[in-house]
């Protein structure tokens, strides 16, 4: 059996890890040991699987001796057959075996009905944009999330008041976090909402704020309110982020950088507008690339470091490539999944 993409689910209905948690023997435990050694990012995984098929409870339900022997009484009353001891014999392994069936039958009723709970608790939901689709998402405590192109969330299905709310994110996107607590100086732990990205996990305390994901590197502008973050791999101690201000962390660098800026200059994408902070033909083009997946070449390194001054529309790609080539004069050609942006076009 091939475990490598088993999840919590898979590992609890299997029959041979079920066999390993419940009566390991020598040739289980040296199989999941070596397993293990093979496959260490999957230990936290089999721990929890272990973890609820070892906290489920098998109940015994079995009659009591005096009811048993009483029946059994008036059984033997009513036999009139010569060979009284076999049949003795025969009906008191008839009720051991009832018994033995019962309570079977019962430790599958529980093991069925704790692996639809589970299944029901930890059920997740994933949603997803294409390239170049924005997306809005309504969570479950009515917050609104805006996906750009390119990006994912995920997050629990059911979501319970005594327990804090969590979402991933891959990509970017924009967050409008409903308040539980209007006071956020006195936040309770269910109250908390946390956004867990590649590298950070954004505590929010009521707020919005949009989150990019992009070529390795974590980008957080604040629009409203008050988060704070916590970067993993780091020795820092957490940051708290006030409104109008942008954080950026490279993990390969183990940079930071927290700074005030326009924050709606970087949620502007959700008006299909891209509006960077005096932005070089080459951060353009790799934004559009981020977002539309399409492979864009700049053939003359010189542009480069052209910059465009002002927004610069996105109800398409074709609308941007043209606003580029207009205002750079530059041509622009598509090749199949490539666009090539090639020198300056000569006046005729």
């Amino acid at each position: 059996m091939d475990y490598t993409n088993f999840n919590v689910l898979d590992f609890i209905s299997d029959e041979n890890f079920q066999n390993w948690v419940i009566q390991p023997n020598e040739n289980s435990n040296d199989f999941w040991s070596r397993w293990l050694k093979k496959n260490p990012e999957k230990s936290k995984i089999v721990n929890k699987a272990r973890s609820v098929l070892l906290n489920i409870k098998f109940k015994e339900d079995f009659p009591e001796d005096e009811d048993v022997e009483f029946a059994l009484q008036k059984l033997l009353v009513r036999i009139q057959t010569s060979n009284e001891a076999d049949s003795t014999r025969r009906i008191y392994s008839f009720g051991n075996k009832l018994r033995k069936i019962a309570a079977i039958f019962i430790g599958l009723i529980i093991i069925s009905a704790s692996l639809f709970y589970y299944n029901w608790r930890f059920a997740k939901i994933t949603q997803s944009t294409q390239y170049g689709e924005i997306k809005t998402i309504i969570l479950p405590d009515s917050s609104k999330v805006i996906l750009n192109g390119h990006s994912t969330i995920t997050y629990l299905k059911h979501w319970f008041k005594h327990q804090a709310r969590e979402v991933t994110l891959e990509g970017e996107g924009f967050f409008d976090v409903n308040h539980l607590n209007k006071n956020i100086d006195t936040i309770l732990p269910n109250e908390r909402f946390f956004v867990h990205g590649k590298d950070i996990t954004i505590e929010v305390l009521g707020t919005a704020f949009d989150i990019r994901q992009r070529r390795g590197e974590t980008e957080v502008v604040l629009q409203r309110g008050r988060i704070k973050l916590s970067v993993r791999d780091s020795s820092k101690t957490k940051i708290i982020m006030t409104a109008g201000e942008i954080f950026t962390y490279d993990p390969t660098a183990k940079k930071m950088i927290q700074a005030m800026t326009i924050p709606e200059n970087y949620s502007a994408w959700k008006e299909k507008k891209l509006i960077l902070n005096h932005p070089t033909l080459e951060q353009i083009a790799n934004y559009l690339e981020d977002n539309y997946g399409k492979k864009i070449i700049i053939e003359d390194a010189s542009l480069k470091e052209r910059k465009i001054e002002g927004p610069i529309l996105l109800n398409n790609l074709d609308d941007a490539l043209f606003i580029i080539s207009t205002v750079l004069n530059t041509n622009v050609q598509r090749k199949d999944s490539v666009i090539l942006i090639g020198t300056r076009k000569t006046s005729e």
